[in-house]
């Protein structure tokens, strides 16, 4: 199958790629993350991805983010309590909408990989943006390897973030 793998570090791509191409995918990186913030964070965390695509001799294709549209969205849905959903959604939707335009047969995300992240929730909302696009969101727990991927990216000296990405993960880790 042809996945298109939605990409948002370069640590958490590591275990989804693995996996992936065991099972004898075709696997292409697609970049979309206005969440991440600062700016020379966006930056750090996408020239982690290209290296680590570049070492695996995989393409990783880069969506421009529109971060003003991004960040009075997110704005509305801090306010109703609902940041990480609105977030979730965002970029499944815009990774899924990808997948449909350039022919691949299925979508997933490297956030299936993090500790941090609401599993079902990221199922469910994959599914469903699957389903309304028309192109699978295949699921899978990337959790599985994650330390042993963690520990490989470590040794590829990739660099590994503390936050999620938006101003709001960054503020919360500092308090």
């Amino acid at each position: 199958m042809r996945i298109l793998l939605h990409v948002c570090c370069g640590p958490c791509a590591l275990g989804p790629q693995e996996a992936l191409n065991k099972e004898g995918n075709q696997l292409t990186g697609y970049w979309y993350n206005p969440n991440i913030h600062p700016y020379s964070e966006y930056q750090r965390r996408l020239m982690t991805a290209g290296f680590l695509f570049g070492n695996l001799q995989l393409s990783l294709l880069v969506e421009q983010a529109d971060f003003s549209d991004f960040l009075s969205g997110l704005v509305e849905a801090q306010r109703e309590g609902g940041r990480c959903l609105f977030c979730w959604r965002h970029r499944l939707e815009k990774v899924a909408l990808a997948a449909k335009t350039g022919g691949f047969d299925g979508f997933t995300t490297t956030l299936l990989a993090s500790g941090h992240q609401n599993h079902q929730a990221l199922k469910e909302l994959g599914l469903e943006i699957g389903g309304r696009v028309g192109v699978p969101f295949l699921y899978q727990n990337f959790r599985v390897n994650g330390k042993e991927a963690q520990a490989r990216s470590r040794g590829l000296g990739l660099y590994h973030q503390n936050y999620c990405g938006c101003l709001y993960s960054e503020w919360e880790k500092k308090i």
